[in-house]
């Protein structure tokens, strides 16, 4: 059984006061030895050098990511910083960080972290949490298609780093006080850790009934659909999309085929070739619908996602990391969401919120197997 506290501070202008009450935060629950820590933080925490000086002075491993917005039962916004720690009697914990990532070497940077950590175990971990950098040059989907491969496919469950704005300024990863622009953090659970995964994106009645086809693709670049070019075909379906203009609020809900519910992907880029960059993988033979995102879509799949969450008993540990799209789209009233998941767990049961650059989170397929995938616009949680 894993056990889990939080400790929060918004004392952004005060850095001495916001490690002060952190640390005391931390010292009053009395963590036991091989104890683990996961930080949220607005990137401002890491520049000041609280983030540092925190994990300096505490007495076990953290790994964490930048957000634009966290919240535990202790309140919620932007400038501020909360740390989850777990404890346990019977699963063990441990941390990798990796090589700085690039094209050429990512697949070996990420198995070499998985793989130390592994051999530090006694056995192959229950789940995996993982924390991936915001990179231009590689997608978050082939990282994690790097770290299914070496893991096996074990569960992993996590989060693309978020930062000031939809540019991820000063987005990055945290590895015990060290902050990392390119690397992956994780942390291996072994033991008796059963997971729960939770991911709610696009009402049903968000979602168009137009059903299209992806018959050339490569990777995340999605080509053609229905054997036409992508553009002419939502030309045809009545979407503008243009290079260089912000295309990500369209979500395409993909369905893979092996019975696991669609994912909701985003549009992150087009290139010249007039190709979609898409947030994940878009194999070919697989389908999509067009969604629309919106408050009340939000709202909606929020709820929906709480009530599933309500609905587990038996989990002491909640950690939660929608997307930070939702949050954007919100405004004015952006912490809506963030107030509704405050509202329904404060007092009640110990949390930790983030949001998410790009959602990591395991699909059951038809089989009952969690695959593991990368999503946009969802709301993602992780529970045991």
């Amino acid at each position: 059984m894993i056990t889990m506290f939080t400790a929060f501070t918004e004392d952004i202008d005060d850095v001495e006061n916001a490690v002060a009450e952190i640390l005391e935060q931390v010292d009053s629950a009395r963590p036991p030895a091989g104890s683990v820590g996961i930080m949220f933080c607005n990137p401002e925490f890491v520049e000041c050098g609280a983030v540092g000086q925190i994990c300096a002075r505490l007495p076990f491993e953290v790994i964490g990511l930048t957000t634009m917005a966290a919240a535990t039962g202790a309140g919620y916004g932007e400038l501020t910083l909360s740390l989850a720690v777990l404890s346990s009697d019977d699963v063990i914990f441990r941390t990798a960080v990796s090589e700085p990532l690039t094209a050429a070497n990512s697949g070996e940077a990420v198995a070499a972290a998985y793989n130390a950590a592994r051999a530090d175990l006694p056995g192959d971990p229950a789940f995996i949490i993982s924390f991936f950098p915001f990179l231009t040059d590689i997608s978050s989907a082939e990282v994690l298609k790097h770290l299914d491969a070496a893991c096996g496919g074990i569960p992993v469950w996590g989060s693309v780093a978020s930062g000031m704005d939809m540019a991820y300024a000063g987005a990055g990863v945290i590895s015990n006080g060290r902050f990392h622009e390119k690397s992956v953090v994780m942390l291996l659970l072994r033991g008796q850790v059963r997971p729960e995964f939770i991911v709610a994106s696009i009402p049903d009645k968000n979602i168009g009934d137009r059903r299209a086809c992806i018959t050339e693709s490569d990777g995340c670049l999605l080509k053609t659909v229905n054997d036409m070019p992508i553009m002419d075909y939502f030309k045809d379906i009545g979407m503008v999309m243009r290079i260089g203009q912000d295309n990500t609020t369209l979500p395409l809900m993909v369905d893979y085929g092996d019975g696991a519910k669609p994912v909701a992907l985003a549009i992150y880029a087009l290139t010249p070739e007039n190709w979609a960059v898409c947030g994940g993988e878009v194999p070919e033979g697989a389908f999509f619908f067009c969604g629309e995102i919106d408050k009340d879509g939000i709202l909606e799949s929020a709820g929906d996602a709480l009530a599933q969450i309500q609905s587990r008993e038996g989990k002491n540990c909640l950690l939660m990391l929608p997307c930070v799209t939702r949050y954007i789209m919100m405004t004015p009233e952006q912490d809506e969401e963030m107030r509704l998941v405050c509202g329904r767990f404060s007092g009640k049961r110990p949390f930790a919120f983030g949001l998410s650059g790009g959602e990591i989170c395991p699909m059951k397929d038809r089989g009952g197997i969690p695959r593991n995938r990368h999503h946009n616009f969802s709301f993602s949680a992780c529970l045991f």
